[in-house]
């Protein structure tokens, strides 16, 4: 459907003709719409998984002091801010962290990672798909 709409702007000639909805196309395409909805899902609604990647990055770079309450103000505090995003992408934002950096990443810097973790596509891909199955 990308390639249709590209095809069109960039031929300027006839354009191709439109995929047919047949039922299998269409089941298809619903079943992949729910599986990037389910990937998609905020964090905040995965229950106690987010806290949990968070004290993993935590301990990966040896953040532990001894003082309990600063570490889970820490773990509110970037719960707070990371609990709009999908946790796959969370999950891979920590994955470059511990791989690529010697300490501890700013929030904002760790947000950043998170934001490009997800991808562009992805998001513009399945509003498509929806409104493909909503023709």
């Amino acid at each position: 459907m990308e390639s249709y709409a590209l095809t069109v702007a960039s031929t300027g000639g006839r354009p191709p003709k439109a995929p047919e909805k047949t039922p299998e196309l269409v089941a298809t395409v619903s079943q992949t719409v729910r599986s990037l909805s389910e990937v998609l899902i905020p964090a905040r609604e995965r229950g106690p998984e987010l806290e949990g990647q968070i004290l993993k990055m935590f301990a990966a770079f040896n953040l532990y002091t001894g003082d309990q309450g600063k570490i889970n103000g820490m773990v509110e505090v970037w719960a707070d801010e990371l609990e709009e995003y999908p946790l796959y992408a969370i999950r891979k934002a920590y994955k470059w962290a511990i791989r690529g950096e010697g300490k501890l990443p700013s929030l904002a810097s760790f947000i950043r990672d998170v934001k490009l973790a997800i991808g562009s596509n992805v998001l513009a891909r399945k509003k498509l798909l929806e409104r493909w199955l909503a023709l």
